[in-house]
């Protein structure tokens, strides 16, 4: 009898104990729960705090990009004390809305490259027969000439166009029309003349453009009051459009329409009034480019 009650005590005790052991873990985690969850409200409130952007701060960050977008456009950049390159693009003049026919287009990206072609019937049409086909660049044509990364792209485009052929009565009386955008910022110095543009068998590129110049051209070929375009993908960028007087960077003829197309590289803007947190200052420091393209990496955060 007494050693089943005290088998009986024990058991009791135990379970005693193992109550109060789980009610005790139970308002420990409770606790801890409680602490992480305050803690995270706090980093959650400073971080808000240091990314507000009340009206009065969009409006300085607003007047600092306009302050870089003239000292960049008024100049070279080399001399221009701007974070913004302002590019001029010399695409002129951009689409009317009236073009027709077969148009073929190719996007250089990093490591490979995207093949387009669509028929435009006029802004009033739906545009048919849109193909389209990416095409990886060998590591060994990435690393090798200039040369020999064009000559891989004309072959592909050339297979490309035999596999979606301009109809008889458009090869006949036009020669074939390419656009060439590129994903990344890209000089001109001047207007590309026809003898110094990518020729490749009765196949002519007039214009290579950054690719948010060419949103701005798809843009204006359906609506001609169309002056902007902005980039929101991987990165960030915008284009609009000027008047050449405008822009003493412009060092050709005046354009027919008075207009240019300024690539504004805001990727790289740069600016004390921009809401850094801490968190986009150690994101920047662990970068490649510390210090480079800050407001891209503010989008990317």
């Amino acid at each position: 009898m007494m050693k089943k009650e005290v088998a009986l005590t024990a058991v009791t005790t135990t379970a005693a104990a193992v109550v109060v052991v789980v009610a005790f873990a139970r308002q420990y985690w409770r606790q801890r729960k409680d602490r992480q969850w305050k803690k995270t409200n706090r980093i959650l409130r400073k971080f808000a705090s240091e990314s507000a952007t009340p009206v009065p701060k969009l409006w300085e960050v607003a007047n600092a990009m306009v302050s870089d977008m003239e000292a960049s456009v008024s100049s070279d950049h080399e001399q221009a004390k701007s974070s913004l390159n302002m590019l001029v693009s010399y695409i002129s003049p951009l689409p009317s809305g009236n073009e027709k026919g077969m148009y073929y287009g190719v996007n250089l990206r990093g490591t490979d490259f995207l093949m387009v072609c669509a028929r435009l019937a006029g802004k009033y049409e739906p545009i048919s027969d849109l193909f389209r086909e990416e095409i990886s660049i060998p590591s060994n044509v990435l690393t090798g000439t200039s040369q020999e990364l064009f000559n891989f792209i004309a072959v592909e485009v050339a297979r490309f166009i035999s596999a979606h052929p301009m109809d008889s009565d458009e090869s006949a009386a036009n020669e074939k029309k390419l656009g060439f955008t590129l994903s990344y910022a890209a000089s001109q110095a001047t207007t590309a003349p026809s003898e110094s543009a990518i020729k490749w068998n009765n196949f002519c590129s007039d214009d290579s453009v950054d690719d948010t110049v060419g949103d701005l051209a798809g843009g204006r070929y359906y609506n001609k009051d169309s002056v902007a375009a902005i980039s929101l993908g991987m990165g960030t960028n915008a284009a609009y459009v000027d008047s050449a007087p405008s822009a003493p960077k412009w060092q050709d003829s005046l354009p027919k329409a008075g207009e240019i197309v300024i690539n504004m590289e805001w990727g790289n803007f740069d600016s004390n009034h921009l809401p850094i947190t801490q968190y986009d200052a150690s994101l920047d420091s662990d970068s490649s480019n510390a210090g480079s393209r800050v407001r891209k990496t503010l989008f990317l955060k």
